[in-house]
């Protein structure tokens, strides 16, 4: 929502809808595109009537909310405060930008890097780490890092999984000795899987969670936030600089807060 609210605004002039402004657009494109006549910035989402010096704009938040309009985002139907025509074209244009975003997500996923900032449910506002990974980190090596500040050891079982899966785990990996253990081939290796690996399977980008389940006969539940990507020269100067705490060979823990 806040993205359509920096792009969009509504104006409203004598007529009996009022008409939905792309400000990202310019002069040239506001004279080819919808709009019949040119009188301010931003392009008018479709071509019925013109746009005068007296119109009045406000940002599309602050009409919804003096209409009581109900709408997330630009979702379903126009309300009948706004002119439909341009709440069709806005919502299609809206929803390219969106699929040209995802496709250029999907070209780097398994290229980049990432923070991620672990913590455990019930102590997320008192304590996290932020870990650092290469498209190549292992999760057997982020499992060493992980290790380190939730002092868990070797003597209980753990399952990695993308969201909030924990038990229910799409991911299928174990730690070597569990996995030999298992004796199920239908599992990975934890030091065969990358996190160039989970990242194709969950399109992991910013704001995306993994979760970790440890001990399942009284699981503790922790999970991390993709804070940051990197690009692959970032991630070498982030492990490389002088705020790392501990590391292996592809990845660093680079932040820590603790009570």
């Amino acid at each position: 929502m806040s993205g359509i609210d920096d792009r969009f605004v509504i104006e409203a002039g004598s007529g009996t809808v009022a008409h939905i402004i792309d400000m990202d657009a310019d002069q040239s494109e506001t004279e080819s595109h919808f709009s019949l006549s040119h009188t301010g910035p931003g392009e008018k989402m479709c071509s019925r009537g013109n746009r005068h010096l007296g119109d009045q704009r406000v940002s599309f938040a602050e009409f919804t909310a003096h209409h009581d309009i109900d709408k997330a985002g630009f979702e379903g139907d126009a309300p009948d405060e706004i002119c439909s025509y341009c709440w069709s074209n806005m919502r299609e244009a809206v929803g390219n930008e969106q699929n040209e975003a995802d496709d250029d997500i999907s070209g780097q996923i398994g290229t980049v890097g990432y923070r991620l900032r672990w913590k455990q449910k019930g102590r997320a506002r008192d304590e996290w780490y932020d870990i650092v990974v290469k498209p190549k980190t292992t999760v057997a090596e982020l499992d060493r890092l992980v290790c380190r500040f939730t002092t868990l050891d070797d003597f209980h079982l753990w399952m990695y999984g993308l969201e909030d899966e924990y038990l229910e785990s799409s991911l299928n990996v174990l730690p070597d000795d569990q996995y030999e253990e298992a004796g199920d081939r239908s599992y990975t290796r934890a030091s065969e899987m990358r996190i160039a690996d989970v990242a194709e399977r969950a399109t992991l980008w910013d704001g995306d969670r993994l979760s970790l389940v440890y001990d399942f006969g009284t699981p503790s539940h922790y999970y991390c936030i993709v804070t940051e990507v990197y690009e692959p020269a970032e991630i070498d100067e982030v492990l490389e600089s002088d705020d790392v705490i501990t590391s292996t060979d592809t990845a660093a823990i680079v932040r820590e807060k603790r009570r």
